[in-house]
């Protein structure tokens, strides 16, 4: 009788979850970041910023779940929301006309829009800032018993 990653990822999804599916912590999820992008019909621009958006992302060590299927946003957001990846970034039409790519966090509703050249050290503080809260809650736990 042992702890498996079964069995862990068994305890973690019964503790962090919701209607919509997991909530991985920062610290042991599979991906930091889940980033989706949503091509509009003749658009290349939105693929190349994700693509582009992808690699600056990988050299930075953020570990990223790319999600380029074809499929409508809803099957994309819903399929984000089930699997529970820390921060979603959208790559999009309507978030690169408002200047930028569209970030929200699993455990969150508010999405907002990071200006391009922001947005590879908004994820890493929004990374530090996840596993900050984390490391507060194991040592209240264990200040508190």
């Amino acid at each position: 009788y042992g702890i498996g990653s079964g069995r862990l990822m068994a305890c973690i999804a019964e503790e962090h979850h919701d209607e919509y599916g997991l909530v991985w912590p920062v610290t042991v999820a599979p991906y930091q970041v889940h980033l989706v992008v949503l091509v509009g019909r003749g658009s290349t621009d939105t693929r190349d910023t994700a693509e582009k958006l992808y690699t600056l992302l990988l050299q930075e060590n953020i570990e990223v779940l790319y999600d380029d299927r074809e499929e409508s946003p809803g099957v994309k957001f819903n399929d984000a929301d089930l699997i529970g990846i820390p921060i979603r970034l959208t790559v999009s039409e309507r978030a690169l006309k408002q200047g930028g790519i569209e970030f929200k966090q699993r455990s969150g509703t508010e999405r907002s829009i990071v200006p391009h050249q922001e947005i590879i050290l908004f994820v890493k503080n929004e990374i530090k800032q996840l596993e900050t809260e984390i490391k507060a809650t194991i040592q209240d736990v264990i200040y508190t018993g």
